[in-house]
């Protein structure tokens, strides 16, 4: 059994400035969703993320504060393209399109 993952997802600024917030908890998904959202989560070292982690202020760039729960670990960052580590864009991904 794979351990409960919260994710949440505030996506701001941008071109054309649309925000979103998205909240996915994996005890309320679909059996599949919830193992791909754990699957994401796992395929990323939140520690080295986190390490190097920042955000520019220029409001014209999309920025992502992201927070995630994963087997009783909090982490929490702020992004901003076109900076974005590699290893989190699928999970961004995953966030926007739950978000309709």
């Amino acid at each position: 059994m794979t351990p409960r993952v919260r994710a949440e997802l505030r996506r701001s600024g941008g071109f054309a400035g649309r925000s979103l917030r998205v909240v996915l908890d994996s005890a309320s998904l679909p059996h599949d969703q919830a193992a791909q959202l754990a699957r994401l989560v796992e395929q990323i070292d939140l520690n080295r993320v986190g390490a190097g982690i920042g955000a520019s202020s220029r409001a014209d760039l999309t920025r992502y504060q992201l927070a995630v729960e994963y087997g009783g670990r909090h982490w929490r960052g702020t992004v901003a393209e076109p900076c974005v580590p590699t290893e989190l864009r699928p999970l961004l991904r995953f966030l926007t399109s739950a978000a309709g």
